[in-house]
């Protein structure tokens, strides 16, 4: 089996080269050490704790969506916080207990930020505007790409639960899977023993790959995928990697003291075009023509 070198960069350039841009094709992801400066760092982590400040338990501006801790999906138990006002939400660690005295506590304890970008000056700036960034979406995606979601991953400390198997494309209403990147941005340390995340270089070029949902989340199945082909993709503060929607990848559980929080955008290119979910499904198959990804009813009628 060969052994694959992650495509680990110092330093995000200013414009990235064809070399780059080759390698992303053909192993579905590059990663850079230093993306984002201390500063923007600093400013992008303590806005989680604002946002968890402004929001949690705030019940004009928010509302409260209980999870029954004995349903059977792990990453779906956690207590929702859902902005009154915009498509903003975010999930409490399914293990930790919400308090309203305890905001900075509950902060370093939250498991998901979701449609954030716009909610404050550097989330918009990280996302929309950072010059390296957008030539990096330009190179890969073509310079006239679109955003397409956002998303804050945290993993806390001792309870970070692991996000299994997936590739992203399970979950998004596109019609077409050339076109859709992540990008994945270190706000901690990211490293194996907090849940880094981990991918499987080429995997993308397999297609869509069956998922089912487990009593942890939505995952690919164990036959399809192959954890020993495997690399970790370990960041530092600021660091960041971009991924192809196709590309299969896993954030493990976090069971060491160390907290790991980390951003998360979508970006689409201008020949991808949202659809209905209906349409999307039919895309989005196995040989037999049928549809392979995360089917939200199978969820429900589980629970």
């Amino acid at each position: 089996m060969p052994v694959h070198t992650p495509n680990i960069f110092p330093t995000l350039p200013e414009r990235p080269d064809a070399a780059m841009i080759a390698r992303y094709r053909e192993d579905g992801y590059l990663a850079f050490l230093e993306a984002l400066s201390p500063d923007e760092v600093r400013r992008a982590s303590d806005g989680i704790n604002e946002l968890v400040r402004k929001y949690a338990f705030n019940d004009a501006l928010s509302e409260r969506v209980y999870k029954d801790k004995e349903q059977k999906m792990q990453n779906g138990r956690g207590l929702l916080f859902k902005s009154r006002s915009s498509d903003f939400h975010f999930q409490v660690e399914g293990d930790y207990e919400a308090r309203p005295d305890r905001l900075d506590e509950l902060a370093d304890n939250i498991r998901k930020f979701q449609s954030y970008d716009m909610e404050l000056p550097i989330y918009d700036y990280i996302a929309h505007q950072h010059p390296r960034l957008r030539a990096l979406l330009g190179a890969v995606l073509g310079e006239d790409y679109q955003p397409y979601s956002s998303m804050a991953l945290c993993k806390p400390a001792g309870i970070g639960a692991a996000k299994p198997w997936h590739q992203d494309l399970a979950y998004f209403a596109v019609n077409r899977f050339d076109g859709v990147a992540g990008v994945w941005i270190a706000l901690d340390p990211a490293v194996v023993a907090n849940g880094c995340m981990h991918v499987i270089p080429g995997g993308h070029h397999t297609g869509p790959r069956p998922h089912h949902w487990s009593k942890i989340d939505c995952e690919i199945t164990t036959e399809e995928v192959s954890p020993a082909a495997a690399v970790p993709i370990e960041l530092p503060p600021g660091g960041l990697m971009i991924f192809d929607g196709l590309l299969p990848h896993e954030t493990p559980a976090n069971r060491s003291d160390l907290r790991r929080r980390a951003l998360q955008f979508h970006y689409r290119s201008a020949a991808t075009q949202v659809v209905p979910r209906e349409e999307y499904q039919k895309k989005f198959t196995g040989p037999a023509g049928i549809f392979i990804g995360c089917d939200y009813s199978k969820l429900a009628a589980k629970e």
